[in-house]
């Protein structure tokens, strides 16, 4: 499994929800955290589904940045296959 923002495939676009300007692609949150930070994968789980339906999709997390107005969010990129 790969992240395809990570590995140059595909750029991560966003907007930033208070002044709707493009975020800033800081990278995965695991490389932003320090030597220290507990390694493994982030998952996304669709809560729209039945719980007995409810599939893990693992995720990269990235951290993005605007640089209008200083607001930091997350973003979760789904892996796909090598």
């Amino acid at each position: 499994m790969m992240c395809p923002v990570c590995n140059g495939i595909r750029l991560l676009e966003a907007d930033c929800p208070r002044c709707l300007e493009p975020l800033l692609d800081c990278g995965p949150e695991q490389d932003l955290a320090g030597p220290y930070a507990p390694y493994g994968p982030a998952a996304a789980v669709s809560m729209l589904a039945p719980e007995k339906e409810r599939q893990v999709v693992p995720v990269c997390m990235h951290r993005l940045y605007c640089t209008v107005c200083s607001h930091s969010s997350d973003a979760g990129v789904p892996l796909t296959l090598g």
